[in-house]
């Protein structure tokens, strides 16, 4: 299938999932605004946790403090922020905002129930996107797709499935973590993100 074929099949898909209402029809959620953003010829997949109350009320995605933070990163590595959404495709676990926690500020884990609900959603984006490498964002999505071993065992290094396709795990950024506090994580991080920039320079490259 040709890349113009692909970005036709990947907008009808993107159209499937913004009318999803999976979730809220379960109960799970009072509201559904599945968020999906790129191209079907993005080489790049960021998958994280779930959108944020910002990404919620702006319909974009990776908008709120730890999604800028996660930009950042990117921009450390040499990317640019014409990237976003175009070469780099956004996406998550969960496509919905799943809420607070009760009597917190922090975002809510979505359950079990909601990843496998959202999960076709998830698998079909990367069926037509085919990117080189996806960038596994928080632990629930290291989990979900890599390893659960701790973090420390996984991040600053990268993993080739038997397809050719890179993980790159990087932690969550989230002000609410606490594991970027340790300067020997820090220091992985650092690697993560040479790591990072090394891919982005091979892709140009190719």
């Amino acid at each position: 299938m040709t890349i113009p074929e692909r970005q036709q099949s990947l907008l009808v898909l993107q159209s499937e999932i913004r009318a999803c209402t999976r979730c809220t029809d379960a109960g799970y959620i009072d509201i559904a605004r599945p968020l999906t953003v790129g191209r079907a010829d993005a080489q790049v997949f960021i998958i994280g946790q779930a959108p944020s109350r910002t990404d919620f009320e702006s319909t974009g995605m990776y908008l709120g403090p730890a999604g800028r933070k996660l930009r950042s990163w990117f921009i450390e590595a040499g990317f640019e922020e014409l990237d976003f959404g175009t070469r780099i495709y956004f996406a998550a676990i969960t496509k919905c905002f799943p809420g607070r926690l009760p009597g917190s500020s922090k975002d809510r884990l979505p359950s079990r129930a909601e990843q496998a609900l959202c999960r076709p959603w998830l698998d079909a984006e990367l069926t037509t996107v085919r990117p080189k490498i996806v960038v596994l964002f928080g632990g629930l999505a290291i989990s979900t797709f890599l390893s659960r071993a701790p973090l420390s065992e996984l991040i600053g290094k990268v993993f080739a499935q038997e397809d050719g396709t890179l993980y790159l795990p990087l932690p969550h950024s989230s002000g609410a973590s606490t594991w970027l506090n340790s300067a020997e994580n820090r220091a992985r991080l650092a690697e993560a993100l040479i790591r990072l920039r090394e891919i982005r320079e091979a892709l140009e490259q190719d």
